[in-house]
């Protein structure tokens, strides 16, 4: 991986794909995407939703420092229905950070999920600004954790989420950077919740972090699909995805937080792969 010290201070890791990762972890550098990700035409859209947003008035999560050193940051990958209900069996230290459709799916909770499998989603994690945002809304369930979300998510999305929500202010990039409103810490999100949450995490103090299911792959070859080591299938827009969240990682990595990935996309340099038997050993205390 090639590292860049920008003159802005910033340090940035460069992807095969040509993207620049920066070093969140690094202190009194300015918050700066280098990369032009957000195209001309979405600017008035995230202009809007985050006027919109701001005017709810949601709570800042920039002001909260609740400390959280256990992480599983969850998605709804490859047989997400299946293993979910491990995570009931994590230690109740543990927070969880739910991502794309994984609050949608969640099984751990109502009254058809037996009491000793119940478990709580910690923190739902958002940052999608165009309206199919929406189809990340549970309806199975009325469950809503706490959202944390990007001022730039869609609007709607958010006027119908019924549980407690905080903003967070996405890392401004050289073209675009919207309103802050007085936010003092940015998340770099690359429009990505799971890279979001990465962000959050060690804002959140994590000590150990675990990624669960935060793939998207399927068992079967689709058009313009391409093989992945394990025999699965992805797009290679996911392969982009995960390795900009791989590069995230690797800063996270640099301050001896100590990483797994229970998930099944593409192999990850930045994160010990956790199998099914050792998803709840990995938060255990070491000895």
């Amino acid at each position: 991986m090639r590292i860049k010290k920008h003159k802005n201070k910033n340090n940035y890791i460069l992807t095969e794909d040509k993207i620049w990762v920066r070093d969140f972890t690094k202190n009194n550098t300015p918050f700066m995407d280098v990369n032009h990700i957000t195209e001309k035409k979405d600017f008035p859209l995230f202009l809007h939703n985050e006027l919109e947003n701001f005017s709810g008035k949601p709570g800042n999560i920039d002001t909260e420092h609740t400390l959280h050193p256990k992480i599983a940051i969850v998605s709804n990958g490859y047989k997400f229905n299946e293993k979910q209900f491990l995570l009931s069996g994590l230690p109740n230290d543990v927070t969880i950070l739910g991502t794309n459709r994984s609050l949608a799916n969640w099984k751990l909770v109502g009254a058809d999920c037996p009491d000793e499998k119940k478990r709580a989603m910690s923190y739902y994690v958002v940052n999608n600004p165009y309206p199919e945002a929406r189809s990340c809304l549970p309806t199975k369930h009325r469950y809503y954790p706490k959202c944390i979300a990007s001022t730039r998510t869609d609007i709607t999305f958010l006027k119908e989420y019924r549980g407690i929500k905080y903003l967070y202010v996405p890392v401004p990039e050289e073209y675009y950077s919207g309103p802050s409103y007085g936010f003092q810490y940015k998340i770099d999100d690359y429009r990505n919740p799971i890279c979001a949450s990465i962000g959050l995490a060690y804002r959140f103090g994590v000590q150990k972090l675990l990624l669960f299911c935060c793939d998207d792959s399927f068992a079967e070859e689709r058009p313009s699909s391409e093989k992945l080591e394990n025999g699965l299938w992805c797009y290679p827009q996911q392969k982009v995805s995960n390795r900009i969240i791989d590069c995230n990682l690797r800063w996270l990595k640099n301050q001896d937080v100590k990483i797994g990935n229970h998930s099944s996309g593409i192999n990850l340099d930045n994160a010990t792969y956790i199998n099914t038997e050792e998803v709840i050993d990995f938060f255990e205390d070491d000895v």
